[in-house]
């Protein structure tokens, strides 16, 4: 979804829902996601563009260890700045590919590994053995 600059010119707040079912194809680990419903403030600071975004999704993830879905509910809150200084993030333009960048927040914010209640974690880890030159150690601190 684009937002062009004039509309945002005349809103000191902003509010969209997003739908990324489609997105998701590229993520193998969403199973499936809900609208994602964006809610923030809009600022206007010498020549820079100011989002102070709150973002709240579902989704299914995929489990790390058998795949199961996993219901998640994500919520964070990003600060965005376009312009064209260091500090900016994205370079201000007309428009603004908004749902782009607010996925790329939800795929970076997601957890990476997440596990099923059934997933039954003595299965896939072996049992660590120290080091044999810290064996010893390894006694010394376990009495």
């Amino acid at each position: 979804m684009n937002i062009f600059l004039h509309e945002l010119k005349e809103k000191t707040s902003i509010e969209y829902t997003f739908d990324y079912h489609q997105k998701i194809g590229s993520v193998v680990d969403i199973l499936s996601i809900g609208p994602a419903k964006v809610k923030g403030d809009v600022i206007f600071n010498q020549g820079e563009l100011n989002l102070d975004l709150t973002v709240d999704v579902t989704m299914d993830l995929a489990c790390s260890k058998t795949l199961k879905p996993v219901p998640y509910h994500l919520t964070f809150d990003a600060y965005i700045v376009f312009g064209e200084g260091e500090d900016a993030d994205f370079p201000l333009s007309d428009p603004i590919e908004i749902s782009d960048i607010i996925f790329g927040y939800i795929v970076s914010e997601k957890p990476y590994t997440i596990y099923h209640p059934d997933a039954d974690q003595t299965t896939f880890e072996k049992e660590r053995s120290p080091h044999p030159a810290f064996a010893d150690l390894d006694k010394t601190f376990k009495t």
